[in-house]
């Protein structure tokens, strides 16, 4: 086996923090997939509606904002579980979180949740790191020229596995020109036709780099 083939065998029985890991191997780049990022051979469980809210307040210096909601089955076992915390979360964790506030979506394997933040889309630039994904909220994407793209910003809507998840955001509060105060709404429904393991790409044109990421 060659050293390259051995270091593919290496990461690939690796659990690391994305589903998609880019290595530099001779020319190009290869795609090596966390198997949490495939769909099962009988296709994606169903999950019950779920609506919650969430009311954030700008925290002080090293606090946290946690918000920590589960999408179950029909019969209440665990399939996923939806995580917003706030900049540099410093405790135990699936992920390096980034921005004011920022949601994650983990599979669970088993009894156990899997590191792979499925709200991030499956191409070079959302696997390359943790920060970069709708699933971050900053205080810019809120104001101005942004709220032009809604899907960067104040309604996000996620297509996969087997559902639509959506993340509103409503009841700004700015004091100072700060970010203070906002209630998230998550939505989620059934949809047959969502059937890619990693979110699908945002309708709609993309913003300017001033929006996003």
């Amino acid at each position: 086996m060659s050293r390259a083939s051995s270091f593919r065998a290496m990461i690939s029985a690796m659990w690391g923090k994305h589903a998609v890991l880019w290595i530099g191997l001779g020319a190009g780049l290869t795609l090596l997939k966390n198997p949490t990022a495939s769909a099962p051979p009988q296709g994606w469980t169903p999950v019950r509606v779920l609506h919650a809210e969430y009311e954030y307040v700008q925290p002080k210096a090293g606090e946290d904002v946690p918000f920590i909601a589960f999408l179950v089955d029909g019969a209440g076992n665990k399939v996923y579980k939806f995580e917003c915390h706030a900049d540099d979360y410093a405790d135990l964790s699936e992920m390096s979180w980034s921005g004011p506030f920022q949601c994650a979506l983990f599979p669970f394997r088993i009894d156990t949740v899997s590191p792979v933040n499925v709200l991030a889309v499956d191409d070079k630039d959302e696997q390359s790191t943790d920060w970069f994904n709708r699933g971050r909220l900053m205080d810019y994407q809120l104001q101005g020229e942004c709220l032009k793209y809604p899907e960067y910003s104040t309604l996000r809507h996620f297509k996969l596995r087997g559902m639509d998840l959506t993340l509103g955001y409503s009841d700004i509060v700015w004091q100072g020109g700060k970010l203070t105060k906002f209630t998230l709404h998550l939505d989620v429904t059934p949809d047959a036709d969502a059937k890619s393991p990693m979110a699908e790409p945002a309708e709609g044109p993309k913003p300017p780099r001033g929006c996003y990421p």
